[in-house]
């Protein structure tokens, strides 16, 4: 893999666990070598960028790793946006691009408001079905505030990610309830026997996924949802994954400073909120990475051994010293 390539990668999951978003993190590391390994990435991509019209464009990733060809179709809309107020692009033939709030905090951090989608494998049920034709289909959305981070939302419109899942099931650990059903559609927080997860909000859930999938399939014409390969259990399958990304440059309708000091005077209007009884505090989109962030940037990521025995598998199939992991 290049340099450029692999540092955009590196750095993206890197701030993700730092963020506490442990599901999309670093912990992916070993997955994404095999992919590489197996064929389904493309280590040395040739990315091409096709201008569409003004403000619009799109990125084919010739398969390549999904956050790199997610940063390079968010910088590009950014750069429509600094020139025509407002910038759109679709990626094609991509592949997984971990956590959707790297593209949106990408524009936010260039002043802009960040959108970005994507779609996955079939993995929800829709509301009221049993089998699962959708994907998690997260939403990020992020803009820029006076004084700290980027106010973030980034959700799946499922209940939880199917790599949340499978980080309870190999703790063997319940799910919440009301988050996945089994292979007959029933309710279980059994994390063994799950087969699919239920959208979030019921109907509501199930419709946001639904734009989601247009965004990132119909415009994209990449495979609609029951049409993606699975990411797990890895195989040489080209994924074919479509991401929609977009830009709104603040300067061209407000004065971006006094945007941010609006924003900066709202949020912390919220968080004086009288919290109800169990609430320590009433929160905004984003508050609980920021404070993990804090946490985390001191302290470092946590491995558990059984992560730790994993990239130590990796590393020793690569031919690389393990003598950099720690086993406290």
């Amino acid at each position: 893999m290049s340099d450029v390539i692999a540092r955009d990668v590196t750095d993206a999951l890197v701030q993700t666990s730092l963020r506490g978003v442990d599901s999309h993190g670093v912990r992916l590391v070993p997955h994404y070598i095999r992919a590489i390994k197996i064929g389904r990435i493309n280590p040395r991509p040739k990315i091409s960028f096709t201008k569409t019209a003004g403000a619009t464009g799109v990125v084919d990733a010739n398969n390549g790793h999904g956050i790199y060809a997610g940063l390079f179709a968010m910088r590009k809309a950014i750069s429509l946006a600094k020139k025509h107020g407002v910038g759109a692009v679709t990626v094609t033939h991509s592949t997984h691009f971990g956590a959707a709030g790297i593209y949106a905090l990408e524009a936010a951090h260039n002043n802009m408001i960040g959108l970005s989608f994507t779609h996955s494998d079939a993995l929800v049920v829709p509301y009221g079905g049993t089998n699962p034709v959708l994907g998690t289909n997260p939403i990020a959305f992020a803009v820029p505030c006076a004084g700290e981070k980027p106010v973030c939302l980034d959700m799946a419109t499922s209940q939880i990610s199917w790599n949340k899942l499978l980080m309870h099931r190999a703790f063997h650990e319940p799910l919440p309830y009301g988050v996945a059903v089994d292979a007959n559609g029933i309710e279980t927080q059994d994390s063994m026997v799950a087969n699919a997860l239920l959208p979030l909000g019921g109907y509501k859930g199930y419709g946001l996924a639904f734009m989601v999938e247009v965004f990132s399939s119909l415009l994209t014409g990449m495979p609609f949802g029951s049409g993606i390969s699975h990411m797990f259990p890895l195989d040489k399958k080209k994924r074919n994954l479509g991401h929609f990304m977009i830009a709104i440059n603040i300067a061209s309708f407000q004065s971006v400073t006094t945007f941010r000091r609006r924003l900066k005077q709202e949020i912390e209007k919220i968080r004086r909120q009288k919290p109800v009884l169990g609430i320590d505090q009433v929160l905004v989109a984003g508050d609980p990475e920021k404070k993990m962030y804090a946490k985390r940037i001191k302290e470092g990521i946590p491995f558990t051994q059984e992560q730790c025995n994993e990239f130590e598998m990796v590393a020793k199939e690569l031919n690389i010293s393990t003598d950099i992991f720690s086993h406290e």
